[in-house]
C-alpha cells in the first residue's frame, strides 16, 4: 500500500510540476507579448507626436492589436515633410523616405526621421557656427523640420542661400 501511495504521490507531483512549468512559460510568453504590444503602441504614439499625425485607436481599443492603430497626416505633417525634403536637397547626409511617405508607412517615416537626428545635429552645429560670436545650435535643423522655427541668423542665412524660404518671414508677410 505504501508503495502505491508513493507512486501515486510521485505521479501527482510530476503532473503538478508540469502544469506549473506550462503555466509559467505561458505567463512569460503573455508578458513578452504584452511588452511587445506596448512597445509598438509607444512607437505609434511617438510617430504621431513627432510627425504631427492624427492617431485613431478605436479599433485598437477593441482588439488590443497595435497594428489596428491608424495614423493620418495633417496639414502640419505635410508642412514638416515639405521642410524635410527641402533640407535633404542641400544636406544629402539627411535621408528623406520618399517611398515610405508615398506608401504612408508612417512608422518607417518616423524611424527615418529618428535615425537622422545625429546627422542633423552635426550639420546644425556646422551651419550655426559661422561668424564665431554666436554659440552653435545643434537643434537648428530638427527645430526647423519639426516646428518651422528659425532661431539663429546663420541658419536663416543658410536657408536663404540655398533657396529655402525662412518660415518666420512667410508668417509675417
Amino acid at each position: 500500500m505504501k508503495r502505491k501511495s508513493i507512486i501515486l504521490l510521485t505521479i501527482v507531483g510530476i503532473i503538478g510540476l508540469c502544469i506549473g512549468i506550462i503555466f509559467y512559460v505561458w505567463n512569460a510568453n503573455q508578458k513578452e507579448k504584452e511588452a511587445a504590444n506596448y512597445a509598438l503602441y509607444a512607437e505609434y504614439y511617438n510617430a504621431s507626436d513627432v510627425l504631427h499625425l492624427d492617431m485613431y485607436t478605436r479599433e485598437y481599443e477593441r482588439t488590443g492589436n497595435p497594428h489596428d492603430i491608424e495614423l493620418t497626416p495633417t496639414d502640419l505633417t505635410y508642412d514638416l515633410l515639405q521642410r524635410w525634403e527641402a533640407i535633404t536637397e542641400v544636406i544629402p547626409m539627411i535621408d528623406y523616405p520618399e517611398e515610405a511617405i508615398e506608401l504612408e508607412d508612417w512608422l518607417n517615416v518616423y524611424n527615418t526621421f529618428a535615425s537622422n537626428r545625429f546627422d542633423a545635429e552635426d550639420a546644425s552645429k556646422e551651419i550655426t557656427k559661422r561668424g564665431g560670436s554666436e554659440t552653435t545650435n545643434s537643434m537648428a535643423i530638427n527645430d526647423y523640420l519639426l516646428y518651422g522655427s528659425v532661431y539663429n541668423d546663420y541658419f536663416r542665412e543658410f536657408l536663404e542661400e540655398n533657396g529655402i524660404e525662412g518660415p518666420d518671414r512667410r508668417r509675417w508677410e
